[in-house]
């Protein structure tokens, strides 16, 4: 069946900036001028992509749909007459301008983190690279594979590595590893992360090879999730607490000398 696609496509014109503003405030979120700066500050025109905008009203004014923080950043760039490619729509009501608006955000799917992730190591990005560089030399795969000696943990990974430098996620995932091997259960987010932090405030004061022997007799990665849920709602606390405090019992515990004090 033919169709009328052709017919319905908007079209694509340069336009100075001078020329685009957000007119309906109500149809766009609001400016935020410090992610104006920082896509400025790190401007890529290959990464530029275009702007969405409406017709023009009365006074050549286009009301910009989707980027004005590309926008803001090229005029700050530039100034009021550099030009960016923008996708004009048949629209020049502020409600088909929120439509589209929702659209485009709503429909927009973004990269999987750990997606994302695998992309600036390709890009050579210093700290995906870097954390990379530790997961592997450990015997673990970044992947989102459902397997033993996988880890999709991307956050958890860059979030300690960021935190509390490289030999504390390199430590962290060694000590994982001596309690649960390669287990996939163990290497989630919310125990890299505790154990991380753990590991940053008491790395000096802690018995680790007690520690290990503890967490393995007490608990699966499963159960000491678990327990940390139950500190969690017990304490009021964040989860990042709750995983210290079980890590503290679990090191305390049948001790009568050399405890760690919370």
């Amino acid at each position: 069946m033919k169709g009328d696609f052709s017919k319905q496509a908007h079209t694509t014109k340069w336009i100075p900036v001078k020329n685009l503003s957000v007119v309906w405030a109500g149809a766009q979120r609001e400016l935020d001028e410090r992610h104006a700066q920082h896509i400025a500050d790190n401007f890529d025109p290959d990464m530029f992509g275009t702007l969405a905008v409406t017709l023009p009203n009365g006074n050549g004014i286009y009301h910009v749909i989707d980027g004005q923080h590309r926008k803001a950043a090229v005029q700050g760039l530039w100034g009021d007459e550099e030009k960016v490619p923008c996708n004009v729509f048949d629209a020049n009501s502020p409600d088909r301008a929120a439509q589209i608006f929702d659209k485009i955000n709503t429909h927009r799917k973004g990269p999987r983190p750990i997606d994302a992730f695998k992309v600036r190591v390709t890009a050579g990005n210093e700290v995906e690279v870097a954390v990379t560089a530790i997961v592997e030399g450990l015997g673990y795969k970044i992947s989102s594979d459902h397997s033993d000696g996988m880890v999709a943990a991307v956050g958890a990974l860059t979030g300690v590595y960021r935190s509390f430098g490289p030999e504390t996620l390199k430590n962290t995932l060694k000590i994982l590893q001596a309690t649960w091997g390669m287990d996939r259960n163990a290497v989630v987010a919310s125990i890299i992360r505790g154990y991380g932090a753990f590991l940053a405030q008491y790395g000096n004061k802690a018995n680790w090879q007690r520690l290990v022997n503890n967490v393995q007799k007490r608990f699966t990665p499963g159960q000491f999730l678990g327990a940390v849920r139950s500190a969690r709602d017990f304490r009021r606390g964040s989860t990042a607490d709750a995983v210290t405090y079980v890590l503290l019992t679990t090191h305390n515990h049948g001790l009568k000398k050399g405890q760690i004090a919370e």
